[in-house]
């Protein structure tokens, strides 16, 4: 289903079923009253790939202070392999729903549901900002502590009032790693406390997860880029560069910006070859960057990658990646490869990839952040110069002086 049929789905059937399902949740508290102990627990996040890099060390700390429990994660199917990169849940624990039309959805919600409630899940942990289909689903698992955040008397999206019976406040001023934790760290807290959670978190429980660079991911990564780049030498500088921005095309610094970049880098580091790299429907951007640059140094590495896994090999074997604020910078982050990163639309004090390897460029916009949880990412703004306003010769000398601290 395209976004923006998601989008009116959460809206037009998901408000009036989190109305009704209200009374029936506070129903739910008084046959089923939160316990305040973790158990069997389900994680939910459907549609952000990217987020689950940030919210391992959340996921990580809960299966640390629970060791008995059994961890669950639903999520969108086109997502889980970046779940099961983690190596955190069971894969038999992972429940995948399909959101290629809503016959398929309904459907593995109904199968997804039925393992749920055969698994004696105590606890629900919504890591959705404000979607209300993942509020519904809260509700349908019937567990006993249902996690969530909820806006209190901010004026926003409505997702019930009962339906979380643990509410936690969504804080748009710390990284969205600590607001992860902090849905984690309220199954602990006082159940007197209005609003959650009344506990300072800090950056020290924040653990970056690294996927080492081992043998087979460095001949992975290799054999990726000879199969397009028989030339490559063992001196060679290898740069990805991702140009496009997925289902939000607004987070995208121009392609044009991307190719003069990639032109000064290759006439400016005789030893660097620039990668492109992206799904294979932006195959497009891989072709106009090779036509318009027309150098061997110049590899158009679009659909090569058949996995996420695939993505991170070649940052294994690569100095630096240029991407837009989209799945490859956070992905890219599980390697110690140098991560330039655009932000415009969004800002990085909540999305920044993790790790002392990233460098962030923002103009901070008086407008921006325009994507935000209050406005399901959806902007009135069709002219996105937060991020086009980034000089091409600052995203230069930033890679260069990268690639020459490589040498």
């Amino acid at each position: 289903m395209r976004l923006s049929t998601i989008r009116k789905i959460d809206y037009w059937a998901g408000m009036p079923i989190c109305l009704a399902l209200d009374i029936f949740s506070w129903l739910l508290g008084i046959f089923r009253p939160r316990s305040g102990k973790p158990g069997n627990t389900l994680f939910i996040e459907l549609s952000e790939a990217g987020s689950l890099i940030i919210a391992y060390s959340a996921i990580k700390r809960l299966k640390d202070a629970a060791p008995d429990a059994k961890l669950y994660f639903m999520i969108f199917k086109r997502h889980a392999e970046g779940l099961e990169l983690l190596d955190i849940i069971d894969r038999n624990n992972i429940i995948t729903i399909r959101d290629d039309s809503f016959i398929h959805f309904a459907m593995d919600v109904l199968r997804g549901i039925g393992k749920i409630w055969g698994a004696g899940i105590e606890s629900v942990i919504d890591m959705e900002l404000f979607s209300r289909a993942t509020s519904v689903l809260s509700f349908l698992t019937l567990a006993s502590n249902r996690v969530g955040f909820y806006g209190y008397t901010g004026e926003g999206l409505y997702r019930g009032v009962f339906i979380h019976n643990y509410k936690v406040t969504y804080n748009p001023y710390k990284h969205m790693s600590l607001n992860f934790m902090a849905l984690v760290e309220a199954l602990t807290g006082d159940e007197k406390d209005r609003p959650l959670l009344k506990r300072k978190l800090d950056d020290s429980m924040i653990t970056p997860l690294k996927l080492p660079k081992t043998e087979r991911a460095v001949e992975n990564g290799l054999g990726l880029i000879k199969t397009a780049y028989p030339e490559l030498q063992p001196g060679d500088k290898l740069v990805l560069m991702n140009p496009n921005a997925g289902e939000l095309p607004i987070r995208a610094w121009a392609l044009d910006n991307f190719t003069l970049t990639a032109q000064n880098i290759i006439e400016n580091d005789e030893k660097a070859v620039v990668l492109v790299i992206g799904l294979p429907d932006a195959m497009r951007d891989g072709l106009y960057m090779e036509e318009r640059i027309n150098s061997p140094r110049l590899v158009n590495l679009v659909g090569a990658t058949a996995s996420l896994g695939d993505v991170v090999d070649l940052c294994h074997v690569s100095e630096l990646i240029l991407t837009n604020d989209a799945g490859p910078a956070q992905y890219a982050a599980l390697t110690e490869t140098n991560i330039v990163v655009i932000f415009g639309p969004e800002t990085p004090l909540l999305y920044r990839p993790l790790g002392k390897n990233v460098h962030p460029l923002y103009t901070g916009f008086s407008c921006s952040p325009c994507l935000t949880a209050a406005n399901h990412r959806n902007s009135v703004c069709r002219d996105n110069r937060c991020i086009q306003s980034i000089p091409v010769e600052e995203v230069t000398e930033l890679c260069l002086s990268l690639l020459k601290r490589a040498e």
